[in-house]
């Protein structure tokens, strides 16, 4: 059994398994990041931490606006590292089988998995992809 934080950037739902989540902040000060990649929303400052912000909808080719009111801060592993997204749902748990899994749909950049739960589609994010993308676009960048 997984427990997912279930949230939706643009028109999709995503999830994270709970174990790679610190904390959910909302209406936290973004400040500019001069010289990050576009994907860097900016930073937040997070228990005494100045915390990078990665825009999701900019990552993953959404319609650009004003980024969510949501942040979920990411465990060590990746972190310290927010991602911005349009809004957080209700920690679900669900049992991962074939069942419930969608059979060669996570061939899209950043998607793990892709599970049906109860009639609805959520795609697990790969933090990993993400993590390998955003050095090399820092690398680029220069930092």
């Amino acid at each position: 059994m997984k427990q997912l934080l279930p949230f939706r950037v643009g028109y999709e739902n995503y999830a994270l398994e709970l174990v790679e989540v610190q904390e959910v902040v909302e209406n936290q000060t973004i400040y500019d990041f001069p010289g990050s990649p576009k994907v860097v929303a900016g930073a937040i400052g997070f228990h005494g931490r100045i915390v990078p912000v990665i825009d999701l909808a900019v990552l993953l080719d959404f319609p650009t606006g004003k980024l969510g009111q949501r942040l979920i801060v990411l465990v060590n592993k990746w972190g310290p590292v927010a991602l911005g997204v349009d809004q957080v749902r209700a920690i679900i748990n669900i049992e991962i089988n074939q069942t419930n899994q969608m059979q060669n749909y996570a061939e899209r950049n950043y998607i793990r998995d892709v599970i049906n739960c109860g009639g609805e589609m959520i795609s697990l994010f790969d933090l990993d992809q993400l993590q390998i993308n955003l050095e090399s676009l820092c690398a680029q960048t220069g930092g």
